[in-house]
């Protein structure tokens, strides 16, 4: 089988840099910085800081099923984000979707991670980002049918 893919040749546009500040959701914070300087697609540089809690997927294989699964897991102390870094995309209907992988350690060190999802992450006392806006392609979240998971689709501007 040959290499599979799906690419599309993408400008860069304009560079935003920021620090969320304590309480703000990480993945709704890094949108909202996004929907504040007009940023519709990005892909998320580099982020690093701290949280309050921690709310994350990561893959596992339940017993007896051929497929791994996104199971969800939480931690519910401060804990270091030692590295984020993913792409602000959109649903179908154009609704901000969000794909962030990351990592974290807790107050022992022990090092975990995964797809962090909105609502579940605020901020501690910092969350540094860098994010580069993406120009002349659309991002798009969807079911794919080969996977049965959501996936990003890279499509040109007018499609």
């Amino acid at each position: 089988m040959g290499q599979q893919f799906e690419a599309r040749a993408a400008a860069a546009g304009r560079i935003v840099v920021g620090r969320l500040l304590p309480g703000t959701d990480l993945v709704r914070g890094l949108e909202a910085a996004c929907d504040e300087h007009g940023v519709r697609f990005a892909a998320v540089l580099s982020c690093y800081g701290s949280l309050s809690a921690a709310g994350f997927k990561f893959l596992q294989l339940p017993g007896g099923a051929e497929r791994p699964t996104l199971v969800g897991h939480r931690v519910d102390e401060r804990v270091e984000f030692m590295g984020g870094q993913g792409l602000v995309c959109e649903t179908p209907d154009g609704a901000r979707e969000t794909h962030l992988h990351a990592s974290i350690s807790d107050a022992t060190g022990a090092v975990m991670g995964g797809h962090f999802v909105p609502e579940e992450n605020p901020v501690y006392n910092n969350m540094d980002f860098v994010l580069q806006e993406l120009l002349d392609v659309r991002l798009i979240r969807e079911h794919d049918p080969v996977t049965d998971t959501v996936e990003m689709r890279v499509l040109a501007v007018d499609a």
